[in-house]
């Protein structure tokens, strides 16, 4: 019994002393990487090498992965193996990628992370076209790249760099702005190229448009309308205009046909105005109270005659000139005519109408003022008196600036560019698909400067904003024109139009602008 229970002992302990299986896999990389081209032209193929001490098997796991990567062999008995990686190129601009996982019986699947790279590439909307408006704005070029890239700008010959780039913050894109065009400028294009280290790869063309609002223009020394006090009005297909104390019509479409209109004897004409219901005024000349002139401002009836509306004796109020009517509302109606007084303070007079009626003329304080009736402008807001009135003078202290009155005091609503020579003499108003527009023109005193025209936006009165400043076309410079202006501005068509009229420049001509 002794004998067989000692061998029984050593029998276990040499069961004790044999090693216990473990499965075993000698690790493969843990990353592998395929070229973009693919597997099948590559000198050497793309293995994953490995040793395991039992049978494995091998699988793919990814996304879309069987669409483009494959593996031979699949499984394998203990000892050395090999995995080869079948890949097609890859046409798409990410990398793509894929797990190789090996599984030994007994053991957690060792993973192989499989990358094929991308194509390189820098894509800019294949060979677009980009056309920016007249007055300027931005261009936003997208690129698509996953490379680094650089690019340029390349302008027609003799043409100045009129492109500036913007940053765009945390974007793909490219962001251009375009400087506003000149008046009668042509079309302008720009060619952009972007490059990378693959050389030129796309090319962008950028066009500005054309800008030219100039819809006709006559020379006034052709037509033999000399200088002196200006007005212009448009009623009903007509366009009138004054000069020299003299009345001109002409076609308001076309500008042709200019002619003069028969006055009554002795008749000497200051300026012409419209209301908002198309009747025309003509108004004699600027009054001086030193001389007791009258102040006078007609009707001019469908037949062709006058009827006083405004007869207002100039002594009645201390000034050195007087004059230069506006008028909103309907004067056989409901209207605000208003007139402007120097005297080195300035002052407007206001005649409201109401039914056809022009009352008595009631009195504002400029607080500002000029030396006579063409270095200043005063122009009501609207058809009643709580509309308010606009002005804009030559002197000090308002420094050229316009202003709105509501009635109980004059705010600054915008600051021209103007400096010393600028002049300012007209206001003309207009509502256009719900938005308020006034415009005045920049004269000069001197020869040194051209007129510019200026549209502003005055929706809110006391906070007018600029929609537009060009420099007035002009025929030949005459320097008997100096200081004297005039524009009315109306609706067409969802566009503004614009009736200038200017001796300096030796034009009376009409604009068309649009409102984006």
């Amino acid at each position: 019994m002794k004998k067989i229970a000692l061998f029984l002992m050593a029998a276990f302990a040499f069961a004790a002393c044999e090693e216990e299986f473990v499965p075993h896999l000698d690790f493969p990389p843990t990353e592998v990487t395929i070229p973009t081209a693919g597997t099948e032209n590559l000198a050497e193929p793309v293995t994953v090498t490995f040793n395991a001490n039992a049978a494995w098997t091998a699988a793919l796991t990814g996304e879309g992965v069987a669409e483009w990567l494959s593996i031979s062999p699949k499984s394998g008995a203990a000892g050395e193996a090999a995995i080869k990686l079948d890949a097609i190129a890859n046409t798409t601009k990410e990398n793509r990628s894929a797990v190789l996982e090996i599984t030994v019986e007994g053991m957690e699947p060792v993973l192989v992370n499989v990358t094929q790279l991308q194509k390189n590439a820098i894509d800019v909307n294949a060979d677009a076209a980009y056309t920016v408006s007249f007055k300027g704005g931005s261009v936003e070029v997208e690129v698509g790249h996953n490379v680094d890239f650089a690019y340029e700008v390349v302008y027609a010959e003799g043409v100045e760099p009129w492109l500036a780039e913007t940053k765009a913050y945390a974007t793909e894109k490219l962001v251009f702005t375009a400087s506003e065009q000149a008046v009668n400028a042509a079309a302008r294009t720009a060619t952009l190229y972007v490059y990378s280290e693959l050389g030129v790869v796309k090319t962008v063309a950028i066009t500005q448009e054309a800008w030219s609002p100039v819809q006709w223009s006559n020379s006034l020394s052709e037509l033999g309308a000399t200088a002196g006090r200006v007005g212009i009005a448009v009623s009903g297909d007509k366009v009138y205009f004054t000069a020299n104390g003299e009345l001109w019509a002409a076609d308001a479409a076309t500008g042709a046909g200019a002619a003069k209109i028969a006055l009554p004897e002795g008749f000497v004409a200051g300026n012409v105005i419209v209301d908002d219901a198309g009747n025309l005024m003509v108004s004699g000349p600027d009054a001086a109270w030193a001389n007791s002139d009258q102040l006078q401002l007609y009707k001019v009836k469908a037949d062709g005659s006058y009827e006083i509306l405004v007869d207002y004796a100039a002594a009645n109020y201390y000034s050195t000139e007087m004059g230069n009517f506006r008028v909103k509302g309907d004067i056989n109606g409901d209207a605000v005519i208003t007139a402007y007084v120097c005297f080195g303070g300035g002052a407007a007079i206001v005649w409201n109408v109401e039914d056809g009626v022009v009352a008595a003329p009631a009195y504002v304080d400029l607080g500002d003022g000029s030396w006579d009736a063409s270095t200043g402008v005063v122009a009501p807001a609207g058809a009643a008196i709580a509309d308010g009135l606009f002005a804009i003078t030559y002197g000090d202290p308002w420094a050229y600036n316009l202003y709105y009155y509501d009635g109980a005091e004059w705010t600054m609503t915008w600051e021209s560019p103007a400096t010393w020579m600028e002049n300012f003499n007209c206001i003309s108003t207009t509502e256009v698909n719900g938005v308020k527009y006034l415009a005045l023109t920049m004269s000069c005193h001197f020869d040194y400067d051209y007129t510019d025209i200026v549209v502003l936006d005055v929706t809110d009165p006391k906070a007018a904003k600029q929609v537009f400043k060009i420099q007035m076309n002009f025929n030949e410079v005459n320097g008997d024109g100096l200081t004297y202006s005039d524009i009315c501005i109306k609706g067409e068509n969802g566009k503004l139009a614009a009736y200038v009229i200017d001796p300096w420049m030796d034009t009376v001509e009409k604009y068309l602008f649009p409102l984006e």
